[in-house]
């Protein structure tokens, strides 16, 4: 199955989920060791500035994040639990909300990718750090973000 294909069936995953529904985030690019994703901001999502909500801004840093953590290891879904652990991000400019849609692109590495492969072959544990960025319609980057991805062997 090529990366397109794949991204396709993982962004249909993610579109199941109520966030996603309610923040109308899109997948744009997806394969092996990036993921990258969109928001077209709606009202509903501004803060009293009229920026794009701080938690808007996260969870599409997040949702992005996670989905670069398995991008290289879809075919290993089955065998693996995979959650974030925790996250953290920096605003660095006014998301404003005219300046949409926002792109959220997170990317590791493929040395990483063989390592977390690897670990999931031998039943090991992963905390993998992920990192996001955030840009605007003008590719102005607004946010900077990094999440801890855990994927452990599913138990039996």
């Amino acid at each position: 199955m090529d990366s397109a294909t794949m991204g396709e069936l993982v962004m249909a995953g993610f579109q199941k989920l109520g966030f996603i529904q309610y923040t109308g985030i899109e997948g744009v690019e997806f394969g092996p060791g990036r993921n990258v994703v969109s928001i077209a901001p709606r009202s509903e999502h501004f803060n009293h500035n009229g920026d794009l909500h701080a938690a808007v801004l996260f969870g599409l840093a997040e949702t992005a994040a996670m989905g670069a953590s398995i991008s290289g290891i879809v075919d290993l879904m089955g065998e693996t639990f995979i959650v974030a652990r925790d996250g953290r991000i920096e605003y660095l400019a006014r998301a404003k909300g005219a300046a949409g849609p926002f792109l959220a692109t997170s990317e590791v590495s493929a040395d990483t990718l063989a390592k977390v492969r690897a670990d999931i072959a031998a039943r090991v544990a992963i905390e993998l750090e992920v990192p996001v960025s955030i840009a605007d319609d003008t590719g102005k980057v607004v946010a900077t973000a990094a999440f801890t991805a855990v994927i452990r062997p599913k138990r039996q």
